[in-house]
C-alpha cells in the first residue's frame, strides 16, 4: 500500500499546477486595473506557491472521497479553497505575530514595508504601510476562497452548505485568534486555555472544515459531519500540541521562519506552561526571562528547550499528542466510508505525529 506522506506528495504536485493555472489568471485580471493590484496578488501567489505540504486540500479531497464523491477533477479544483484560505490565515497571522520569515521567504508585510522604505522612505510610515497592504492581501486570498466555492460547479445547494461551514471556519479562527493574542499578555493562563485555542485556532481550518467541506460537497448529512469532528477535533489539538514542540526544538530551514519566533511572540505553549508548573526557581527565571522577549538569543532559546526538556515537560507533551492521535484514529476507523479516501485520513493522521525536528 503506498504510504500516505507519498500520496499527499502526489496530490500536492496535482493542486500545485492548478494553483499556478487559477494565481497566474488572477494576476492577470488585476493588472489591467492597475500595476499597483497586480502586484498585490503577485505577493499573494508568491506565498502560497512557495511552499506547505498542500495538507488541508489534501484532507478536503481524500474526505470528498470517502464520503462516496465521484467528480474527481472538480474536487481538485474545488480543493484550491482550502489552499487559499490557508494563505489569507497566514498573512493576518504574520502581522500580528510580527514575523519577518514565512515558508523560508519574507512575509508579505515585510516585503511591504521594505518597499515603503526603499521607495517612499519620507512620505510614508513603513511598518502601518507593510500592515496595510498586507491585510489587503489577506482580504483578497479569503475572497478568492469563496469564489473558487462559488465557481467549482457542484449542486447550488451543497455549495451553499460548503461555503457557510467555510465562513463558520473563519469565524471560530478569529475567536481563537482573539485568545491566542490575549494570551501573550495575560498572567493567568492554564492548559485548558491553550487548548481552547488549539481546538478554535488550528482544529477548524487544519483539520474539521476541510474534511467537513469535502464531505458537504460528497451529499454527507449532518449525521455523517458530526462524526468526523470526533476524528478531527482530537487530531488538530494533537497536530498543534506536535507544531509547538516544532516551534521550540526544529531548525529555521525545517520552520521556515527564526526559531526564536514562539519565545519572541510569547506563546504560552502546553510546553511552557508544564515546563513552569514543575521547575526549580532557577529553571523559571530562565523562561520568563526569555519568554516575550523580543531580543531572544539563540543561547536563550537552548537555554530554555533545557529546561523543557529536565522538567519531562517535551515528554508529556509527546505521550498528550499520541493518545489524542490514537482516539482519532479508533473515532475514523469506527466510520463506513470509502477505501481510497479512508485509508489516506487514517495514515495521514499517523505521519502527522510523526514529524519531527
Amino acid at each position: 500500500m503506498v504510504s500516505a506522506k507519498t500520496v499527499l506528495s502526489l496530490y500536492k504536485e496535482k493542486i500545485d499546477i492548478e494553483l499556478r493555472k487559477y494565481l497566474s489568471r488572477k494576476i492577470k485580471e488585476a493588472d489591467k486595473i492597475s500595476p499597483y493590484a497586480g502586484e498585490v496578488i503577485e505577493h499573494v501567489a508568491d506565498l502560497t506557491l512557495r511552499g506547505g505540504k498542500r495538507i488541508r486540500p489534501a484532507l478536503f479531497y481524500y474526505s470528498f472521497l470517502a464520503h462516496g464523491g465521484k467528480d474527481r477533477k472538480r474536487a481538485v479544483l474545488a480543493s484550491l479553497a482550502i489552499e487559499m484560505s490557508e494563505t489569507y490565515l497566514l498573512i493576518h497571522d504574520d502581522i500580528m505575530d510580527d514575523d519577518e520569515l514565512r515558508r523560508g521567504g519574507v512575509t508579505i508585510h515585510e516585503s511591504y514595508s521594505r518597499i515603503a522604505d526603499e521607495k517612499f522612505k519620507t512620505k510614508s510610515n513603513p511598518r502601518l504601510f507593510g500592515s496595510s497592504m498586507a491585510i489587503n492581501a489577506g482580504d483578497i486570498a479569503c475572497a478568492m476562497s469563496n469564489e473558487i466555492l462559488v465557481n467549482s460547479g457542484f449542486k447550488a445547494d451543497l455549495i451553499v452548505k460548503a461555503i457557510n461551514e467555510l465562513n463558520k471556519t473563519y469565524i471560530k479562527e478569529c475567536y481563537g485568534q482573539t485568545l491566542d493574542v490575549y494570551s501573550q499578555l495575560r498572567d493567568d493562563v492554564e492548559p485548558d486555555d491553550v487548548i481552547l485555542v488549539h481546538e478554535l485556532k488550528t482544529v477548524p481550518y487544519t483539520f474539521d472544515g476541510p474534511l467537513k467541506i469535502g464531505a458537504i460537497l460528497a451529499g454527507a448529512n449532518e449525521k455523517d459531519l458530526k462524526k468526523l469532528s470526533d476524528f478531527a477535533v482530537p487530531l488538530g489539538t494533537a497536530f498543534q500540541i506536535q507544531d509547538d514542540i516544532l516551534g521550540m526544538f526544529s531548525s529555521e530551514e525545517k520552520l521556515g521562519k527564526p526559531v526564536t519566533s514562539d519565545l519572541k511572540e510569547g506563546k504560552k505553549t502546553l510546553l511552557i506552561l508544564d515546563a513552569l508548573k514543575v521547575a526549580d526557581k532557577k529553571q523559571k527565571e530562565i523562561i520568563e526571562s526569555n519568554l516575550g522577549n523580543k531580543n531572544v538569543s539563540l543561547t536563550g532559546l537552548r537555554a530554555v528547550r533545557r529546561v523543557v526538556e529536565e522538567t519531562g515537560s517535551l515528554e508529556r507533551s509527546k505521550k498528550l499528542a499520541e493518545k489524542l492521535v490514537s482516539k482519532a484514529m479508533k473515532a475514523l476507523d469506527s466510520l463506513k466510508l470509502e477505501k481510497e479516501g479512508k485509508e489516506f485520513l487514517l495514515g495521514i493522521a499517523d505521519y502527522m505525529i510523526k514529524r519531527d525536528y
